[in-house]
This record gives structure tokens, C-alpha cells and sequence, in this order.
């Protein structure tokens, strides 16, 4: 569209004044942070923030102390969005998004590194995800989580620790462990639309210098808040969940890890919506549309620390199935092979994996800092569709195809952190990784023409570097560089042509260089770190709605981004508390690949700006006359304009959402009753979209507002 255009000078208007608004915001923020620090240092004890420690680099380390832009998310972050916890992960962290059309189609994406438009598999992704170091594929990360001490948002790419497929970045997630400590809780909420939780927790010691041990149980449920015209209402979840562990610590300097999960969640949201359809959201699906998905994992973490470096193995097992039925005939929405009565796509996903990790770690102590390890990834997906574009004609609809997708992946890595006097620290690291894929394509009915095989390998280098300054003990400065590799991508939603399957799409590839700065400041009361970055990407996989065949195509394509992220977390007061995030991402295509039909546009789905804020406050009840505590938080969170697809046809709309909690807690902190409310602006933001047949826009929605109340009881 031209620049003279004046809808074109009206958005540039708009992102104008959002910028200098933003700019002006956090002067303002700043200013109070500082004003207030001034006013109470004088009068108050020293306060000082809790330090954050976490595992970016396979060890314990202050976040400070890691050249790279991290973002750390909290338990509470993670509850107030209990049915969307990888919602809730993107939505206080800058740059980063959670796309999520519907099931088996959802996926991270950090600083533009994306899936362009819709997943080919469950490896098309290019952010890796771990649990307790444990590698996710994209069927698992979907999974709600519960019982999570922290998680971690590693920006830029990860493969050098984090495995395969960690282009843009990693996310790693650390439940609670059975470390002894004693907790018994019970927490329960209620609330509108029919939602309820209730959490059980029970972990401590079984045998004193021997065992400890811990479990909980999840369930969740909502009756949804999507209107149908003929099903009862959709975005409805039912979520039954259970994770345990157990530690064995009785031997000298060995700690034995050994945990497990299961999770069914069964949904039933729409595939799509019409967007701007009278009463919206409403859906016109003939037939309920229904979801049920199950994960199962075991565990095994064995450490031993010997007297000048320490030995970590990491083993696992999981199994994951999703299970579809999805109604694609809605009479909302004109289709270009009308049909009368219901139209249900039926499928079945069934994965089963292996993961092996053995490393050795220096000690923490130490003043270099080193980590070197191998390790083995096997995948077994099973992939059964019954829909019309899953066979050509004559078959569509009438044959069920089978996909058999084998993947293996092999990798030795290295990583060092190297004093050079005391301001300058120099780290690298380095991974050799090895993939072998092997893909059968079938049928029920035995055609010959839609049977087939391929297979295809690779072996590549990954790695980075970075050097860091220490301006002081408080304050540091980095540079560094990265290199990002993917798999080799066979869609599971292709089919042989003439017995024949087509090679795999290139593996995609990206170079990474980010300047950033980390402080601490007013004696650690605030933290500030920023970074700026650069992201060049090549042989990005791309899927997209072609009208000239009424289905979706898939071809490769180079993009880049850019952009920023500021990060600020307060101890204000010994009562208030403040974090901020904001970021910043320019995205373009780019004319290398397959095709350069797209040159100049934007990635579909990412915001240029995000923004999070949030404030905490915990006081006496004396004031009320009451024994104990107040507790109260809120949190804000905005995302602007992105455009929807590859071919730019429309952009989803910006969005602002208000989260707020408020409680009382007793004297022994034992016992809280809170008020919640999420969401509380009622946005139906609109979470994917794409241009439909003859033009029309169709989008999936958000969850809307739920007020409710919680009782949480430990002993």
C-alpha cells in the first residue's frame, strides 16, 4: 500500500504517538523508582531485591551475571493465567509470543524467530523448550504447567546447550523438586464460566538422610465462552493432571532424581471464527468440535559431584497423543466447496521419545566456568488424517493417510566462561550436531500412488560467543554472536505424488548479534538490563493460503528482524514491588528462498511492541482491624498490531490486558483467601488469523473476562 495513503499515515501516526507515550512512560516510571528509593533510604532498613538465579548456561548462576537477555517468570505469573500457562510465559516477557490457533497448531515464537504461518510438524519450531532439562517437542510445550518454581525466556539462539531447533531462543522450565522441603497445600478457586481449579501438594522428607519425596494434583475446568449456533459453547477445558518425584540423597555426593507426569486435557475450541460476524465471537459449527490430549513422562536425573568437577545424566521417556475431531463446514463463514450438514476432519497424533543428556560441569566455585557434554534425541510420530485436503482427488475425504515421521539427533557440545583480569570475561561455545529423518507415507485403502518413503541427514556446526565488561561489581556490558541451526522439515499434511514424496525442506539457519547492558542499582533496590539485536534468518519454512488452489501451500523464505528489549524490576519499598518489560521487533521478509512473492512484508503474528507491567504491595491488616496481611497485584500487558498472515491481507488487532489479585493472609501465612480477576477489560484479542475462501477473514480468540475467588490452606 502506497505511504500517501492516509489509513497508511494514520497507523504511522498512531505507532508514533504509542512510542512517544511509551517513551514518556518510562521516564516517569523511572523517576519514581528513584524518587521513592530517595525519600525511603533515609528512614528504612536496607532493602534489597532477591537475587534470581537460574541455569542459561547448565550451572547456577546469578541472572546478572550472564551475558545474554533473559527474562525470568514467576509462579504467580504463571497462576494467573492456569488454563494458558505458555500464554502467560510470552505475556510478561518482551518480544516473545505465543501463537495459538488451536490445538496441535500452537508454538513460541522470540524476537520474529518464527514459524511462518502454520507448524509443518511438531519439529517446525524454532524455539527449543525444556522441563527440569528435559527437551519438549512441540506437541508437549502446548501442556498446561503446574507446580513450577520458575521459567526461563533465553533470547537468541540456544543450540549450543538447549538442542536442535532453538533458533530465536529457549524456554526452560524448573518445576518444584522433592528436595524435603515440607509443604502441604491445598488450593481452590472458582470463578466465572463455570471455572474451578483445585491443587493438591504434599512433598517432605520420607526418610531422614535418605529419601525425600513430592507429588501434585491439578484439575481445572471451564465451561467456555464462545456462543454456537447449534453446539453448546465452545472453549470449553477439562485438564486432569498429577506430577511426582522422588530423591534419593543417601550416598556420598550423589543426588538421584527420579520424576513423573500425566496430563489429559480435553477442549473444544473452534478452528476458526468469522471475524466481525454479528454477536462475535460466535461460531456456526455443525458438530462440536473436540480435543483430547494426553502426555505421559519419566524422569531420571543422576548427579555426582566429584572433587574437581561434576557429572549430570539426564534420561527420559514420553509419550504424547492428541486425538481431533474438528468440524470445518460453519455456515458463518463461505467456503469455496460448500457443503450441506457437518464436514469433521478427523486425526491422530502419536509420539513417542527418547531423550539422553550427559554432561560434566566445573565446580560453581571456580573461576572459569566450563560445561562439555553429549547427548541423544529419538522421535517416533505417527500422524492418521481423515479429511478432504489430506488426499488428492478422487481419494479427498475418503482415504485416511499415515504418516510415520523417525527422527534422530546426535550432539557433542562445549561452552566456557574465561576471566581475562578482572573486568573482561570472555565465553564460547560450540555444538556438532548430527539429524537423521526418515518419513513413510500411507493409506487405508492401499492406493499405490499415495505410497511412499524418503529420508534425509545432516550434519552441522552451531555456536557463539560473547565478550562482557565490568564496569563494576554491579554494572556490565556484552557483546556477542550466535549461530542458530533447524531440522530438515517433511509436512505431515503432504501426500506422494505418484508413489513419489518430495525431498524435505532445507534446514533454516540464522546469524545472531545482540550489545547489551546489565546494572544494579540504589544497593541492588533496582535492576535494569537492555539489550539490542539482530536476527538474519535463512530458509525459513513457509505455509500459507494460496486461492488459486483453495488451500494452503508451502514453500521456504529468508527474513530478518531487529529490534530491543528494557527490563526493570524494584524492591520500592519493603511493601511495593515493581517489574517492567518492553520490546521491540521489526520484521521483513526477504527475496532468498523458494519464493519472492512476500519481499517486504512483515512475519506474520508479531507485534512490534509488547509491553508488561506489574505491581505487588503486601502490608499489614492492622488498619482494618484485622490479624495478618494484605496482599495485592496487578498487571498490565500490551501487544500492537500484527499482521495475520504472510501476504499482509490484515492485521489482528492491538490489545491491552488488566490482571488484578487481592487477598488476606492470616498471621501464620497458613491460610489466604484472595479475589481475582483476569483479563478484566473483557479482550476477545484475537490470538491467530488468515484469509479465508472468497476473501473473508477468519481469526481464533482469546478466553474473555473471569472474575472469581480462591482459598489456599497449608499445614
Amino acid at each position: 500500500m502506497s505511504s500517501s495513503n492516509p489509513d497508511s499515515q494514520q497507523i504511522g501516526q498512531n505507532r508514533l504517538q504509542i512510542y512517544h507515550k511509551m517513551k514518556c512512560l518510562a521516564r516517569v516510571s523511572l523517576l519514581a523508582i528513584v524518587a521513592t528509593s530517595a525519600v525511603r533510604a533515609n528512614v528504612q532498613e536496607a532493602i534489597v531485591l532477591e537475587p534470581i538465579v537460574i541455569t542459561a548456561r547448565k550451572t547456577e548462576e546469578q541472572i546478572r551475571q550472564v551475558p545474554q537477555s533473559i527474562t525470568v517468570v514467576r509462579q504467580q505469573d504463571i497462576e494467573n493465567n492456569a488454563l494458558d500457562s505458555s500464554g502467560a510465559i510470552a505475556a510478561t516477557s518482551p518480544n516473545v509470543v505465543w501463537q495459538n490457533s488451536t490445538v496441535a497448531r500452537q508454538f513460541f515464537s522470540i524476537r520474529g524467530i518464527s514459524s511462518l504461518g502454520v507448524p509443518n510438524n511438531f519439529s517446525d519450531g524454532t524455539i527449543g523448550f525444556t522441563v527440569d532439562g528435559i527437551p519438549q517437542s512441540m506437541m508437549s510445550s502446548q501442556n498446561m504447567l503446574f507446580d513450577i518454581d520458575h521459567v526461563e525466556v533465553l533470547r537468541g539462539p540456544q543450540g549450543t546447550l538447549w538442542g536442535t531447533n532453538a533458533l530465536g531462543g529457549a524456554i526452560n522450565v524448573t518445576t518444584k523438586q522433592p528436595d524435603g522441603e515440607h509443604e502441604v497445600k491445598i488450593t481452590t478457586e472458582y470463578g466465572e464460566h463455570g471455572y474451578a481449579m483445585g491443587e493438591a501438594t504434599l512433598g517432605g522428607v520420607l526418610i531422614p538422610d535418605a529419601l525425600n519425596g513430592r507429588m501434585a494434583i491439578r484439575f481445572n475446568h471451564f465451561d467456555g465462552d464462545i456462543d454456537s449456533l447449534f453446539t453448546d459453547d465452545l472453549g470449553a477445558r477439562k485438564i486432569g493432571a498429577f506430577r511426582g518425584g522422588l530423591q534419593f540423597n543417601g550416598l556420598d555426593d550423589t543426588t538421584i532424581t527420579l520424576t513423573g507426569n500425566y496430563l489429559r486435557d480435553n477442549s473444544n475450541a473452534p478452528f476458526s471464527l468469522l471475524r466481525g460476524a454479528p454477536g462475535f465471537p460466535i461460531s456456526g459449527v455443525v458438530t462440536e468440535p473436540d480435543y483430547v490430549t494426553t502426555h505421559a513422562d519419566v524422569g531420571l536425573n543422576i548427579k555426582h559431584e566429584f572433587e574437581n568437577f561434576s557429572l549430570t545424566s539426564i534420561t527420559a521417556f514420553q509419550n504424547n497423543k492428541i486425538k481431533s475431531r474438528t468440524e470445518a463446514n460453519d455456515i458463518l463463514i463461505p467456503s469455496f466447496f460448500p457443503l450441506v450438514g457437518s464436514n469433521v476432519w478427523l486425526g491422530v497424533d502419536k509420539e513417542k521419545s527418547f531423550s539422553q543428556e550427559i554432561r560434566l560441569n566445573s565446580l560453581e566455585e571456580d573461576d572459569i566456568r566450563w560445561v562439555v557434554g553429549a547427548s541423544l534425541n529419538y522421535s517416533d510420530l505417527d500422524h492418521s488424517c481423515t479429511a478432504p485436503q489430506c488426499a488428492p482427488f478422487p481419494y479427498s475425504g475418503l482415504v485416511t493417510m499415515n504418516t510415520n515421521l523417525r527422527a534422530w539427533n546426535l550432539g557433542l557440545f562445549g561452552d566456557a566462561s574465561v576471566p581475562l583480569g578482572e573486568k573482561w570475561e570472555v565465553s564460547f561455545g560450540g555444538r556438532l550436531g548430527h539429524d537423521d529423518i526418515k518419513v513413510k507415507k500411507t493409506n487405508d485403502l492401499r492406493v499405490p500412488s499415495l505410497i511412499g518413503n524418503s529420508d534425509a541427514d545432516g550434519t552441522y556446526l552451531t555456536g557463539r560467543a560473547a565478550l562482557a565488561y565490568k564496569w563494576s561489581e554491579t554494572a556490565e556490558t556484552y557483546v556477542s554472536i550466535a549461530r542458530g541451526h533447524g531440522t530438515k522439515i517433511y509436512p505431515l499434511f503432504s501426500y506422494p505424488n505418484n508413489g513419489i514424496v518430495a525431498d524435505a525442506y532445507p534446514a533454516a539457519e540464522n546469524w545472531t548479534y545482540e550489545l547489551g547492558t546489565k546494572v544494579a542499582l540504589f544497593d541492588d533496590r533496582l535492576e535494569l538490563d537492555g539489550s539490542v539485536f539482530h536476527n538474519d534468518v535463512k530458509n525459513g519454512v513457509l505455509s500459507y493460503f494460496d486461492p488459486g488452489i483453495g488451500g494452503f501451500a508451502t514453500t521456504f523464505q529468508s527474513y530478518e528482524t531487529s529490534g530491543f528489549e528494557l527490563q526493570a524490576r524494584a524492591a520500592m519499598t519493603d511493601e511495593l514491588s515493581f517489574n517492567a518489560g518492553l520490546g521491540y521487533t521489526h520484521t521483513r521478509l526477504g527475496s532468498d528462498g523458494a519464493s519472492s512473492l512476500f519481499e517486504g512484508n512483515r512475519v506474520p503474528n508479531i507485534p512490534e511492541w509488547s509491553v508488561s507491567v506489574g505491581l505487588a504491595y503486601e502490608t499489614d491488616a492492622e488498619m482494618a482491624g484485622l490479624p495478618g496481611s494484605f496482599n495485592a497485584a496487578i498487571d498490565y500487558q500490551y501487544r500492537s498490531s500484527r499482521p495475520a498472515d504472510v501476504q499482509s491481507t490484515f492485521d489482528l488487532d492491538a490489545y491491552h490486558i488488566v490482571n488484578a489479585r487481592i487477598g488476606w493472609k492470616n498471621d501464620g501465612g497458613d491460610f489466604e483467601i484472595y479475589g481475582f480477576g483476569r483479563n478484566l477489560l473483557d479482550e476477545r484479542y484475537e490470538k491467530f488469523g488468515a484469509a479465508g475462501s472468497f476473501g473473508r477473514q477468519v481469526v481464533s480468540v482469546s478466553q474473555g473476562r473471569v472474575l472469581g475467588v480462591g482459598i489456599s490452606k497449608s499445614f
